[in-house]
């Protein structure tokens, strides 16, 4: 599974640029993922925390820096307190595949759900300004 995860976050550092991951790729941040207007910064890292079970099992919620905001100073729907990961606090948004059927990985990594289709949807969620 390790091979897998390594080239799925190719396939994530070829569209996001620059990646900080654990050695066991438990998890992974994007160091700087560009939001559009509407939030309080220009661009945030990201974390995403991988379960035991992936590819099987999608990711759940993902985290941002503790201090963004919409631009106004508002809360983000959806965000949920902070935790503390890889020695720095996150801001954890509540976000996932509402049912699992809809998370389909396939052998081919192309072909089926993966880290780069997980972060497609998360940019998504982010474009929402909300």
């Amino acid at each position: 599974m390790l091979d897998r995860r390594e080239r799925e976050l190719e396939l994530v550092d070829a569209q996001f640029g620059e990646l900080e991951r654990a050695t066991d790729l438990s998890w992974f941040v994007i160091k700087r993922l560009p939001l559009p207007s509407g939030w309080s910064k220009a661009a945030t890292a990201i974390l995403i925390l991988l379960p035991p079970g992936y590819p099987e099992t999608p990711p759940d919620n993902f985290y941002t820096e503790p201090d963004l905001t919409l631009a106004g100073g508002a809360e983000p729907g959806n965000a949920s307190g902070t935790i503390d990961h890889a020695e720095r606090r996150w801001r954890q948004f509540s976000w996932h595949f509402e049912d699992t059927n809809e998370w389909r990985p396939h052998a081919e990594i192309e072909r089926g759900h993966n880290l780069l289709t997980f972060l497609l949807g998360v940019q998504q969620r982010l474009a929402e300004v909300s």
